[in-house]
């Protein structure tokens, strides 16, 4: 029996599913969970010999089982630190029930863990091998329709007050604030509003994107991200990269968003339960649009004038995934991608005010590109030579394949047999220990094999063929370079550095 762990782990969680309980009905703060679990603690004096700790995941569905802290905390599980887990109940554990009885029949009494569930009453140290019982397997259950009910119900409600015209993102437009009044109201923001506006009257004036973002450059307006920042506003999407700058495609965002002459425009995007918590864009006849929901920052009259000046319509049907191309020579400076210029001898980036020779650049590339592809095709035909007989190897893969089966249906009966009484945990856990060690060295032997006939079958004609062609290849062909090369950096007239594409050929830059 190894030592007892000296840490007990005090695990929270909440989500916006816990904004939609009954009326009335018990808090799920995270502090209302950790004054409960501390004083369950006080009143067990097995307890208390125990150091605490807290893991939290604040607004994170139970549904996700890859929250962060959560993550963590199973880290310490399995370096053997954690001795004792407390919820407040299941549900703070997760909302997936097939997972929450995993975690409380295998994972939590294979790694020796004890977990209490304050609410339940529930204590694995008590329960004699089993998890509960039926009880247990109906909560969890219980859980998860209560998850994906609460997820419908908050998409319900959201659609309802997207109806009336309610603002109900999260974060306010550039130029507006949220009102302290109605959340769900937008009012002008002073501060950002005369930049907006003055963005319009400078494209209903005639000026290009590019004009209008280098006026706000030299002039020094705080750019969104500066503005973000200096008001403490986080956004998820900031971006690291380059200087915070006014840019042509911001300008462009802002010019054809139709929220600045008092519409609001809801359900552009789906990200739930059914979407897999992907975010998906919906198609324009699916979005809800009411207008004169609040006091608009310019009039219909200049907003379409300035639509108009700049020569684009406000909203254009989305290609297709990978009906768009990824620039090929980018800056290092903002990640934009550099366009061609004077007659095609230059590439430039405008907001760096960098320009280096086309010609010197994509020879430079082509050279790399055809070393790097005919190392590649010199390391497959060194893989074709060194692979053992196919036949033999199918015979052993077979054979691990088997053994890799045996060893499961082994722990799957070590556990049956712990489960009905017939043998302690400690046992369990020593037996399971080495079957275990079993499986992993079986799992890597079985690797290696898999490795070496995915050697011999790792599309060679093909690869063959695209590495010849580019290691031949006498002109600078941006489609064909793609295979190899991701994007190449460009960090000043003399330096550029290649990002390249395909690991799988090219051991190094």
């Amino acid at each position: 029996m190894r030592q007892m762990q000296e840490l007990l782990a005090l695990y929270m969680r909440l989500s916006d599913e816990d904004d939609n309980m009954p009326k009335g009905a018990e808090s799920n703060s995270i502090s209302h969970q950790r004054q409960l679990m501390m004083e369950y603690v006080s009143g067990h004096p097995d307890l208390q010999e125990y150091r605490i700790v807290e893991f939290s995941d604040d607004g994170f569905s139970g549904a996700d089982f890859g929250r962060p802290n959560f993550q963590k905390m199973m880290d310490m599980v399995k370096a053997g630190s954690i001795g004792v887990i407390i919820t407040k109940d299941y549900s703070r554990l997760g909302r997936d029930y097939l997972e929450v009885g995993n975690y409380m029949e295998c994972i939590f009494p294979l790694m020796q863990v004890r977990y209490i569930s304050v609410n339940d009453g529930y204590d694995s140290r008590d329960s004699f091998g089993s998890t509960g019982g039926m009880g247990v397997v109906l909560k969890n259950i219980v859980n998860a329709m209560y998850c994906r009910d609460a997820s419908r119900k908050v998409r319900s409600a959201k659609r309802v007050l997207a109806q009336q015209g309610k603002y109900i993102a999260a974060f306010a437009p550039f130029g507006y604030r949220k009102s302290a009044a109605d959340k769900h109201v937008l009012e002008p923001d002073p501060d950002a509003a005369p930049v907006v506006r003055l963005i319009f009257q400078m494209a209903a004036e005639g000026k290009k994107y590019t004009e209008i973002s280098d006026y706000l450059n030299r002039h020094h307006y705080d750019s969104i991200l500066e503005y973000y920042e200096k008001n403490n506003i986080r956004r998820n999407n900031m971006r690291d990269i380059g200087e915070k700058l006014w840019s042509p495609p911001t300008v462009m965002e802002i010019l054809f968003n139709e929220v600045y002459i008092g519409k609001v425009i809801n359900n552009k995007t789906a990200d739930n339960l059914d979407t897999g918590h992907k975010v998906i864009q919906n198609d324009a006849e699916d979005w809800i649009v009411v207008e004169n929901c609040h006091e608009p920052l310019v009039s219909e009259e200049l907003y379409r004038s300035a639509v108009k000046a700049v020569g684009r319509r406000p909203y254009r049907k989305r290609k297709s995934n990978g009906a768009w191309k990824r620039g090929l020579v980018v800056c290092a400076g903002c990640g934009k991608a550099m366009r061609k210029y004077s007659n095609g001898n230059y590439y430039q980036c405008r907001m760096h005010k960098l320009k280096v020779k086309r010609m010197e650049l994509e020879n430079n590339v082509l050279e790399c590109v055809k070393a790097a592809a005919l190392t590649a095709l010199q390391d497959l035909e060194l893989k074709k030579t060194h692979a053992a007989c196919k036949d033999r190897l199918s015979d052993e893969i077979s054979l691990l394949k088997k053994a890799l089966d045996k060893y499961n249906r082994q722990k799957f009966s070590i556990y049956d047999e712990y489960t009905k009484g017939r043998m302690t945990r400690e046992a369990m856990a020593e037996k399971n220990a080495g079957v275990s060690r079993q499986i992993e060295e079986t799992k890597r032997l079985l690797d290696e094999k898999m490795e070496e006939i995915a050697q011999q079958d790792m599309c060679p004609e093909e690869d063959t063929e695209t590495l010849t062609v580019l290691s031949l290849l006498d002109e600078f062909d941006a489609d064909k370079i793609r295979y190899l090369v991701d994007q190449v950096l460009v960090h000043g007239e003399t330096e550029i550095e290649i990002v390249w594409n395909a690991d799988d050929f090219i051991a190094q830059k």
